[in-house]
């Protein structure tokens, strides 16, 4: 319970009344709690802001053209320009949280390894860490799913996750801070101590509609949510890296870059040995060797983010490059399954254009001979990349099996279609497991079988149904049966 005093953001005094919980679906509203509506849809917000105060909600907070509060039937309300940035205020002080280090990472691809890898650091050298994002909420003791599948929970959530973490006693955690969530104001308030770039390139135009659009949320993380004492962590060897330097000295805020073209973590030399990495880098005026047990030169590019964070979060260098090499897989991630008929088979989460050029040409290091890939694209979301994908998937792939993948509430045919018009040569295969299978009978000695799109994901959403579907599983069970 906190007193509503405590919690507005402006200067707003309504005595000692109390505020019981937080929530923002009215089926969860109790006596005394107060209910964000959040929906920009008038009708719906009405009819749940009606349930909530059923349901004994003494505080509405909703959309309004100006700031203004009103009393009615006991119910105090208060109609707010920017309601999801009030929202993320409120929320903050409800649930107070406090972290040694707050990191989030943002980029188009990259995020979820390397948020992976940075929690490993941290665990390997004896700190009580988490990472929050699309592989879920991850520590030592174990891993949760985050509901309905976001990368980002909403703001009520991930304030609650937090809060339960620095409960429990975690020292260091780090998150995904995805375009949506940085828009939809969903990380505000956290104030974030290192802040970290990995690259940007096509995505999510269906929601934000222009590259510009789509920048700008990007951006914000650094702008606004980091506080002024952060450090960011940035790409070098991405175009845009020079965007986040800029707001960095305008800020007056610590930035330091990796890659090849950086002059701060300096890439020397990448080989590939089997599904192994040698890496030799540059930093401090000093040269560092490591093997990174992790496919992909992409996954090098990840390594060094997270080994750059967890240098300003207190680690030495030394013993970071030493855990690196103890890394395990990370799930659904350029993810070796299984060898089958003297073949390797992959699962990868790419679903953008660049995600699944890196992970095919990544592939071709530890090919000797064909790339087979199988993979779709999701529904309801940026149809502009879809011949794009199919255009790379049949230039680097020696045979391509577009499947369904989520094709949620669009016509999976249609989708089909959309790629095929990138990859006319591509064989199509409507049922993903039948074409899972199909890829894996083509399969002979020295071939590779990337099957991209949904990596660690054990459902397919069709229409509303969430069906119980993994990739992994699929290959599994055929490859248990052909022993």
């Amino acid at each position: 319970m906190k007193k509503l005093r405590e919690l507005l953001a402006r200067d707003h005094l309504y005595g000692e009344r109390i505020v019981v919980d937080l929530c923002d679906n009215s089926e969860q509203a109790v006596a005394g709690s107060m209910f964000g509506a959040l929906s920009k849809d008038v009708e719906n917000r009405k009819i749940h802001i009606d349930m909530a105060i059923a349901r004994g909600a003494q505080y509405i907070l909703q959309e309004g053209e100006n700031n203004y509060t009103k009393i009615e039937n006991g119910v105090l309300f208060f109609f707010i320009k920017n309601v999801r940035a009030e929202w993320a205020c409120i929320v903050s002080k409800f649930f107070t949280s406090s972290f040694e280090n707050t990191v989030a990472i943002t980029g188009t691809n990259g995020k979820s390894s390397t948020l992976d890898i940075l929690r490993q650091i941290w665990i390997g050298q004896g700190i009580k860490a988490a990472s929050i994002g699309t592989l879920g909420v991850i520590t030592k003791e174990g891993c949760e799913e985050l509901p309905h599948q976001m990368t980002s929970p909403d703001c009520l959530e991930l304030n609650k996750i937090l809060w339960r973490l620095c409960q429990n006693g975690i020292k260091n955690v780090a998150l995904e801070a995805t375009s949506h969530g940085i828009a939809q104001h969903r990380v505000d308030e956290i104030g974030f101590d290192i802040c970290a770039f990995t690259n940007f390139t096509q995505d999510h135009l269906d929601y934000h509609k222009t590259f510009e659009n789509y920048w700008n949320s990007k951006a914000r993380l650094f702008s606004e949510l980091a506080v002024n004492r952060a450090v960011f962590v940035v790409n070098d060897d991405d175009l845009y890296a020079e965007k986040i330097r800029e707001i960095a000295r305008h800020r007056g805020i610590k930035c330091v870059g990796y890659g090849y073209n950086s002059s701060d973590v300096k890439i020397i030399e990448v080989s590939s040995e089997k599904l192994r990495q040698s890496v030799k880098v540059s930093f401090g005026g000093r040269e560092f060797s490591y093997i990174l047990p992790l496919p992909g030169v992409f996954q090098v590019h990840n390594s060094l983010c997270a080994a750059t964070i967890s240098y300003f979060s207190g680690i030495d260098m030394e013993k970071i490059l030493e855990r690196l090499q103890q890394l395990r897989p990370i799930r659904g991630r350029l993810e070796l399954v299984c060898m089958f008929r003297s073949a390797h088979i992959y699962i990868d989460y790419a679903h953008t254009p660049d995600a699944l050029r890196n992970a095919i040409l990544s592939l071709r290091n530890y090919t000797r001979n064909r790339i087979i890939t199988v993979f779709g694209c999701g529904g309801n979301r940026d149809p502009q990349k879809r011949i794009l994908m199919g255009e790379i998937a049949e230039k680097f792939s020696d045979i391509v099996i577009i499947s369904d993948d989520n094709p949620r509430n669009e016509d999976p045919e249609l989708i089909r279609k959309m790629i095929l018009a990138g990859c006319p040569h591509a064989i199509e295969i409507a049922d993903r497991k039948i074409a899972i299978e199909f890829a894996m009978e083509m399969l002979s000695d020295g071939d590779t079988l990337l099957i991209a799109g949904k990596g660690h994901e054990t459902n397919q959403q069709v229409g509303k149904e969430l069906l119980e579907f993994s990739d992994k599983e699929v290959v599994l069970k055929k490859a248990k049966i052909e022993k």
